[in-house]
């Protein structure tokens, strides 16, 4: 793709950015710099209205699967760097937006926010089709006067003043409702530490305060027990989800191995670490968050070690055509090579099947150098949309599309070898 691929339509929109952005506001007068500011806020809704309405278009034609090898969500995630959580909401809205014809006019005329929209749809989809017109209406009206958060409060308040239930009846709807918001979001952040945030319903609310009172006992804080509530409740949650894979006998199998939290570490460094030597490498954990070397000492106590077997060159010992299956240590050793990643250029989805580059049914061999960690998005990319992944002489992993286009990751870093 090029320059010249642009819609005209776009071209000039971005012309006019070009000129907008050289302005310096400081020459404005209050008036002229508010009335502006103003402005400038009701076009970014008349883009994002815009972004809408393309992206459901693309949406339907799988455009992004055809261009960029990526599902609507995941291109923009890993392509326009949005979180999970906005592009989700995102890709939601413009998915049901098109079912109410008088929000997507307010949305694209600036008189309701991306947000305020969002919510709105949200809030209809819960409400009853014989009402929903009349409760479109007053909410799109409201909109002025109300936050996203406080748009959600008015339905309920709507359809409370329009009587459609009887008292048990809207009891059981508002349940059903806030059960359809529960969920918890677990990413890492620009900081290089995790964020955990969500919505829980009441009886998993109480059982999770139960759990982490009982790990961590309210009264038996000593004095020197300095860390805040905030703090206490993250270290109870940690060793909550360590108990878990401890101690359960039945946890399903991941790619062939039971759960478990993995730190990657140079031997060397972690003797030097035990013996007061500072060390020159970082640790790391599975999802690529750094962990200081007093954690991977302390982590270290209960490790269990995960030896591989490799050749001169640092490859697990292949296995050639003797078997279609990877083995244990193939895989974990693949794993860290790519580093828990999907091999496609900046796919951020969980890696699910170890891809033979050159296919088994096609005389491939069970080998490191022709594995390939796909998450399963792209598995399915590379076997039903006829895309191919290969490796060049640098060893980076080369993505193919059928009309010939290239998208090519970084070369794999060294491989694993023995201590």
């Amino acid at each position: 793709m090029s320059v010249s691929d642009t819609p005209e339509v776009v071209a000039r929109v971005r012309a006019a950015l070009h000129v907008l952005a050289a302005f310096d506001p400081t020459e404005l007068a209050d008036a002229s710099l508010f009335v502006g500011l103003t402005e400038l806020y009701d076009l970014e809704t008349t883009v994002r209205a815009v972004q809408t309405r393309w992206l459901a278009v693309a949406d339907t034609r799988e455009t992004t699967i055809a261009m960029a090898g990526r599902a609507s969500r995941s291109w923009l995630i890993e392509d326009c760097n949005l979180g999970g959580r906005d592009a989700s909401s995102r890709l939601r809205l413009a998915r049901t937006i098109g079912a109410f014809p008088a929000v997507e006019s307010a949305f694209r005329s600036a008189r309701t926010t991306a947000d305020q929209a969002m919510a709105i749809v949200a809030s209809l989809s819960d409400v009853p089709v014989d009402v929903r017109d009349t409760v479109e209406s007053l909410l799109l009206e409201r909109a002025p006067m109300a936050t996203p958060c406080g748009l959600t409060r008015v339905t309920e308040q709507l359809l409370a003043e329009l009587d459609t239930d009887g008292p048990a009846e809207r009891a059981e709807a508002t349940r059903q409702r806030r059960l359809a918001r529960r969920g918890v979001d677990l990413d890492a952040t620009f900081e290089g530490v995790g964020s955990l945030s969500g919505t829980l319903a009441p009886e998993v609310h109480d059982a999770l305060k139960a759990a982490l009172d009982a790990i961590d006992p309210p009264g038996l804080r000593g004095d020197e027990d300095d860390r805040t509530p905030r703090q206490r409740r993250h270290d109870a949650l940690g060793a909550l989800a360590r108990h878990y894979l401890d101690g359960a006998a039945s946890l399903p199998a991941v790619n062939g191995e039971r759960p478990r939290v993995v730190v990657t570490i140079n031997a060397a460094d972690l003797l030097a670490a035990d013996a007061g030597v500072a060390a020159n490498r970082h640790a790391r954990l599975d999802s690529g968050l750094p962990v200081s070397l007093d954690t991977v000492r302390r982590l270290a106590c209960d490790a269990q070690l995960l030896p591989v077997a490799v050749d001169e060159s640092g490859d697990v010992l292949r296995l050639g055509r003797t078997t279609r299956v990877w083995s244990v240590a193939q895989r974990r050793a693949a794993w860290i090579r790519d580093k828990g990643r999907c091999a496609f250029p900046r796919c951020r989805r969980p890696p699910v099947d170890l891809h033979h580059l050159v296919w088994w049914s096609n005389g491939g061999s069970t080998d490191l150098d022709n594995a390939a960690w796909l998450c399963s998005f792209h598995h399915w990319l590379v076997h039903e949309r006829r895309w191919t992944v290969s490796r060049d002489t640098e060893r980076a992993y080369v993505f193919t599309a059928p009309d010939g286009r290239e998208f090519r990751t970084r070369p794999p870093p060294e491989q694993p070898r023995a201590a």
